[in-house]
């Protein structure tokens, strides 16, 4: 047999969550914040938090589309300082110390990266220095073997490789 419990009459807990502690959640993490951070930032549990996102539902699109633009600008400023760095390795360069034979500092020399340049003009000029082949259009042509000696002929005179010209038929009596 259960057992039951009577009701009190002290009313439960009240939530820390409200819409506008999650409008402060949401703005922290479009100014770029970790989204565990906006959350602790706001003295919020982290469960009670996502409790109350699953109670609900029409608040998760927001929280998602906040994450996605701080991940956007984030993303966009990591990929500028790649680039960046892949111009002053391939183009610029850097220089690197030469000791002699006794260890001790001669020089420097300039080095540069071959590979960092080839991706810096794969990025930049992709129509030049893509991997991928040129688009060919296949087309259907017919070419009688005369026409054919006719073009080739046409070719190797214009390379520089002139042929003699063929003999001409003689006309019969």
């Amino acid at each position: 047999m259960p057992i039951t419990v009577p009701k009190s009459d002290k009313p439960g807990r009240l939530s820390k969550f409200s819409t506008a502690l999650f409008e402060r959640v949401v703005a922290d993490i479009r100014d770029g914040a970790p989204t565990a951070t906006a959350i602790e930032k706001q003295g919020i549990d982290h469960s009670t938090f996502y409790r109350h996102l699953q109670r609900q539902p029409d608040l998760v699109p927001v929280l998602q589309s906040a994450q996605l633009e701080r991940d956007r600008v984030r993303n966009a400023s990591r990929i500028e300082d790649a680039e960046q760095e892949l111009k002053r390795r391939g183009i610029d360069g850097w220089t690197e110390p030469v000791f002699d034979a006794k260890g001790q500092l001669c020089g420097e020399r300039r080095r540069y990266s071959d590979a960092c340049l080839i991706f810096f003009l794969k990025a930049h000029k992709p129509e030049v220095y893509s991997d991928k082949p040129a688009t060919v259009v296949a087309t259907q042509v017919n070419i009688t073997a005369d026409r054919e000696k006719d073009i080739m002929r046409d070719w190797r005179s214009r390379l520089g490789a002139v042929e003699p010209a063929p003999p001409a038929k003689e006309a019969s009596p």
